[in-house]
């Protein structure tokens, strides 16, 4: 008995430093990564939409540099502002969130204006293509 509850004891404590490290461990810093790929928002949807399975295998969790026109801009919410980049598909883009500390650079750019962006590819989304965690390329 004393064996099966020092078995316990150690399995509690290898399962808690586990979790205590994927909790802790830092965060990929996706503005100083290195672009796994790099395409047009067309390019980039038209992947999603031919095989979604295989563009998440592909891309999902990756940094993807992404080259396009932006169609809208969405600044409601001061957290995560949003450019949304088109796809040559009505109603469709490809949606990149920034962190809050770059919506005064966010605020500066116009719609049809054409940039780059960086970030992690998050799949798609009801109207898209999703990119989290972005950057300006310059």
């Amino acid at each position: 008995m004393l064996k099966r509850i020092i078995l316990f004891i150690l399995v509690i404590g290898i399962i808690a430093s586990i979790a205590f490290y994927m909790w802790n461990k830092p965060h990929k810093d996706i503005a100083a990564a290195k672009e796994d790929f790099i395409l047009t928002s067309t390019d980039f949807y038209k992947e999603y939409v031919a095989n979604e399975t295989t563009a998440n295998t592909k891309y999902l969790d990756k940094v993807i540099a992404v080259e396009g026109t932006i169609s809208a801009i969405e600044l409601e919410n001061a957290d995560e502002p949003t450019v949304a980049l088109t796809t040559g598909t009505a109603d469709m883009t490809v949606s990149c969130g920034f962190k809050k500390e770059l919506l005064n650079e966010i605020k500066k750019l116009k719609q049809n204006d054409k940039i780059k962006i960086k970030g992690k590819c998050d799949g798609m989304g009801m109207f898209g293509v999703v990119i989290t965690q972005c950057s300006l390329i310059k």
